[in-house]
């Protein structure tokens, strides 16, 4: 049994040294990194990426090694610990990852330019399409007057979560039609 531990510990200090050599090299070769491969082992069941896997096997070999001579529940505390550190592994990674994504906030959205998907009537609420970085949004949006559905349309303002919209011509200007 120690040497299943001391190579589980062996294997899982390797593949994280690979992981983090290819990881620095990734800068030069676009997609060389263990750390971003996520696959489902059991699918559903049991999310793995190849860190939490070297985080088993560490801890596994680590706490198997320590408690070889001392308990006869090595195997007990080896498993759990390995279990433990996959786990927190897993949600380290997962907070890392949404702290990581972009959102979009009302200012990036003033000035920026969407397609009416629901007609906005005269003082009334309709809805906005927007394009942006993170896919396609959409939004309740009113105006002072009629805009029929499929007009594209300014973004002046938000009020209230409602964006304030315009197709008026002159929010439309460019650099080229203002040098004629």
């Amino acid at each position: 049994m120690y040497t299943i531990y001391l190579y589980s510990l062996i294997i899982g200090l390797s593949l994280l040294i690979l992981s983090l050599v290819l990881d620095g090299v990734s800068d030069l070769f676009q997609g060389l990194s263990l750390f971003d491969i996520h696959f489902d082992f059991l699918p559903g069941i049991l999310p793995l990426s190849p860190l939490q896997f070297c985080a088993f096997a560490v801890g596994f070999g680590s706490i198997g090694i320590t408690l070889y001579y001392v308990t006869s529940l090595h195997f007990i505390f080896s498993v759990g610990l390995g279990l433990i550190l996959s786990y927190s592994t897993h949600k380290l990674l997962s907070k890392l990852r949404s702290i990581n994504s972009e959102t979009i906030t009302p200012l990036d959205i003033i000035g920026c330019e969407g397609k009416v998907v629901v007609t906005i009537f005269n003082n009334g609420i309709g809805s906005v399409s927007l394009n942006t970085k993170n896919g396609k949004i959409t939004y309740s949006a009113k105006s002072d007057h009629y805009i029929k559905q499929g007009t594209i349309v300014k973004i002046l303002d938000i009020q209230n979560s409602i964006l304030i919209v315009s197709d008026a011509p002159i929010y439309f200007l460019t650099t080229k039609d203002l040098n004629k």
